[in-house]
């Protein structure tokens, strides 16, 4: 269905929400943009990745610390992408566009793809996030059924028993196959993808062999290690970091109260545009500092939404508001207090969803 669109805000919420916002930042004399705390977190992880790296060569006498640093390397690359290359598509770290183009680089130094994650993420999913054939984040292929009134598959009786791991392949999928399916996609969910350019395909080609040469290749030569040992190393590589982004994504959408709504007859969906943001992210443990600082805000999920353009370091000043103005007008924020029962309530997402019936969840 072509032209989706929201109902109009029927209360003041977010125009209340977003003064109150705007009071926040301007009373304390702050940039919704990065502060000194986070100019100084990118450049620690930046170290800590160049530092894992090179410990590769200087203990690479030890098979054990050897492979434990490739997966060390797998893990902190999706730290990478969620605390820097996330804000930086959404133009929130620094008021200049181009900066944050620079540091949106961080994908192609990781082997993953800027420009398609951007359409997928900013032209797809936040556009319509948790809506069937708009949110392209949310549901990538046809072994899973994510949305309740989606196509039924005899397998999806066991989709909560396989899927774990399914999704401890994500990261090489994502690198050796999404990123070149997406590229031949007309559309990405919402996204009209149709006008693909040449320059970004000869890009992707590139920065994915470069990928390879510093993450494979390079060690194969230099190191006491084969090709077949460094690839070894390479999947270990992408099963923990595969994990790592599996346990952050699916604890802010999915889960087993999750909400999808289905536009009518003529594309109108039942909720206005902040409503909709509120109802269809959820939050998990927002009082933990180290889950903050390490998947990038993704925990103060809802806020996210709302206000994407200011910088995650924010959020958890920023959520306690979200869930005053949220309680005034009645509107059901989700939260999870640990990211344990974050993620199990997915699964038990994957296991109704896995019966034939279709169930409506509005």
């Amino acid at each position: 269905m072509e032209n989706i669109r929201f109902t109009k805000e029927q209360t003041p919420f977010y125009a209340e929400l977003r003064a109150a916002v705007d009071h926040y930042f301007k009373s304390n004399n702050m940039s919704y943009r990065a502060n000194n705390q986070m100019i100084f977190k990118i450049s620690f992880m930046f170290f800590i990745y160049l530092f894992a790296y090179a410990c590769i060569y200087i203990f690479n006498e030890n098979t054990s610390i050897f492979y434990s640093l490739y997966a060390f390397i797998g893990g902190w690359s999706v730290l990478l992408g969620l605390n820097i290359g996330h804000d930086a598509a959404h133009n929130a770290i620094f008021k200049k566009k181009q900066n944050n183009e620079i540091l949106l680089f961080i994908f192609e130094l990781l082997g993953t793809n800027a420009y398609n994650w951007k359409n997928r993420h900013l032209g797809a999913h936040h556009v319509f996030p948790n809506v069937m054939n708009q949110d392209s984040d949310i549901q990538q292929t046809n072994l899973v059924k994510i949305f309740p009134k989606d196509k039924h598959k005899t397998f999806h009786a066991f989709q909560f028993l396989y899927m774990p791991f399914l999704y401890m392949l994500y990261i090489l999928r994502w690198v050796i196959y999404r990123d070149f399916k997406d590229a031949r996609s007309a559309k990405i969910g919402a996204f009209n993808n149709s006008n693909y350019p040449r320059k970004e395909i000869i890009k992707m080609i590139f920065f994915k062999l470069f990928y390879m040469l510093y993450i494979v290749v390079l060690p194969a030569l230099f190191l006491n290690y084969g090709v077949g040992e460094t690839l070894l190393a390479f999947f270990i590589l992408t099963i923990s970091g595969s994990l790592v982004i599996t346990m952050v994504l699916l604890s802010t959408h999915v889960g087993e109260d999750a909400c999808f709504p289905e536009p009518d007859k003529n594309g109108v969906l039942p909720y206005s545009w902040s409503y909709h943001q509120v109802i269809t992210a959820a939050d998990f443990g927002t009082q933990s500092w180290l889950l903050n600082q390490l998947f990038g805000g993704f925990n103060h999920h809802v806020i996210h939404h709302l206000f994407p353009h200011i910088c995650h370091v924010h959020y958890p000043a920023m959520t306690p508001i979200l869930k005053e103005f949220s309680a005034k007008y009645n509107l059901p924020y989700r939260h999870k207090k640990y990211l344990l029962a974050a993620m199990f309530s997915h699964f038990k997402l994957l296991f109704r969803n896995g019966k034939k019936q279709e169930i409506a969840i509005h």
